[in-house]
């Protein structure tokens, strides 16, 4: 099969892999569609490593079933469309990949789990859910962002009618505003980022006020200064890397700032390089800084299933709008579009760009008449 390979920071090749071979709790997926995530980015610009390369990037991820392995019984069948959260950052993009699934409902005893070199026992099997044939592909990838998001505020909500600071304002942040504002019952919130566009979006959302650090680092200043310590209980953090000049003050400083006594901070935003944080506000303030476990001794992938359930639900009756952070779109059989994508990710307006997979042609038609006995064609 085809697939991204990225051989090291910065390399991304378009090359043949061996296909995937089925196991017995597995399923074979035929790749329908797959959004670019910042996780992806972190691992093409060094500021998170892999265990080893290279690596297939993608996992925000909608594919068609073409295989099902014996021990998952009636839980899927050929034929379903499947998008899922967990068991692994990469194999996205490729014409095919292997999955564990695990479905809401199931037996949680099935997880079998393992301990990663990223210090955290992670499970082999992904929280999968069943896609309605209606629903579009490209919207479908962000799911995936999404349970993410809600596995954090579920496990950290707000109290309702909070204050709310919101640092960033891509992707994941945007998906939270939403969750926020449209589902856990906050008051007023606050976007800050430096992409003039992105905030736009953010107040288009449901956001109250915007601040760009860049254009309106004043106003910024002055509105931490008249507001510091009795503004918001409650701090959305889905930051990236920062690099925060040594004479500068921290945009996470500043939130940190704004916050009552014992406000919650909750951590979204990952990577593996060093960050600064001013752990006096910490003690003085007495912030209690939380985030959702990775680990699935704390957060099982049997509850991050009914979440996946819950996430598709919200994307697929529009109470959360995903297109309006698809701003792009690339096709896998243009390696162009591709590379494009990781090359200037981030820039501008752009948001999520959605890689669309071609339809079955004569190799995904020849494997699946391998399962079911029909005639291969060209479809």
């Amino acid at each position: 099969m085809l697939a991204y390979l990225m051989n090291q920071p910065g390399e991304l090749v378009r090359d043949h892999v061996p296909d995937p071979v089925c196991g017995a709790d597995e399923v074979i997926l035929q790749t329908e569609a797959v959004s670019v995530c910042s996780t992806d980015i972190s691992y093409y610009r060094d500021h998170l490593i892999p265990e080893a390369w290279p690596i297939i990037p993608g996992h925000e991820y909608v594919g068609r079933v073409l295989e099902v392995g014996p021990e998952l019984g009636s839980a899927v069948a050929v034929g379903d469309r499947l998008t899922y959260w967990g068991q692994t950052d990469f194999g996205g993009l490729a014409e095919y990949r292997s999955l564990r699934p695990l479905f809401p409902g199931q037996n949680p005893g099935r997880e079998k789990v393992w301990h990663t070199e990223r210090n955290f026992y992670d499970a082999e099997q992904a929280a999968a859910v069943v896609v309605p044939p209606e629903m579009s592909s490209s919207s479908v990838t962000l799911t995936e962002p999404l349970i993410s998001v809600m596995r954090s505020i579920l496990v950290n909500p707000p109290r309702p009618g909070s204050k709310v600071i919101m640092l960033g304002a891509g992707p994941s942040a945007l998906l939270a505003l939403q969750v926020l504002t449209r589902c856990m019952g906050v008051g007023p919130t606050v976007v800050i980022d430096r992409n003039q566009d992105r905030l736009e979006i953010a107040r288009r959302l449901g956001a109250t006020q915007t601040f760009n650090t860049q254009s309106e680092a004043d106003e910024l200043e002055a509105f931490v200064r008249d507001n510091k310590d009795h503004y918001a209980e409650y701090v959305f953090d889905a930051l990236p890397h920062v690099e925060v000049d040594a004479y500068g003050t921290d945009v996470r400083e500043m939130a940190m700032m704004l916050l009552w006594p014992g406000s919650t901070y909750v951590v979204y935003g990952a990577t593996s390089m060093l960050q600064s944080i001013r752990t006096w506000l910490i003690l003085a303030k007495g912030l209690k800084v939380q985030a959702a476990p990775f680990d699935v001794r704390a957060f099982p992938m049997s509850r991050t299933a009914h979440v996946a359930q819950t996430a598709l639900g919200l994307v697929r009756h529009g109470v959360i709008d995903v297109d309006a952070l698809l701003t792009g779109s690339a096709d896998f059989d243009r390696p162009e579009s591709v590379y494009a994508v990781f090359d200037h990710y981030g820039e501008g307006l752009s948001l999520k760009t959605s890689i669309a997979f071609p339809a079955r042609g004569e190799h995904g038609s020849r494997r699946m008449a391998e399962v079911t006995g029909e005639p291969a064609s060209d479809l």
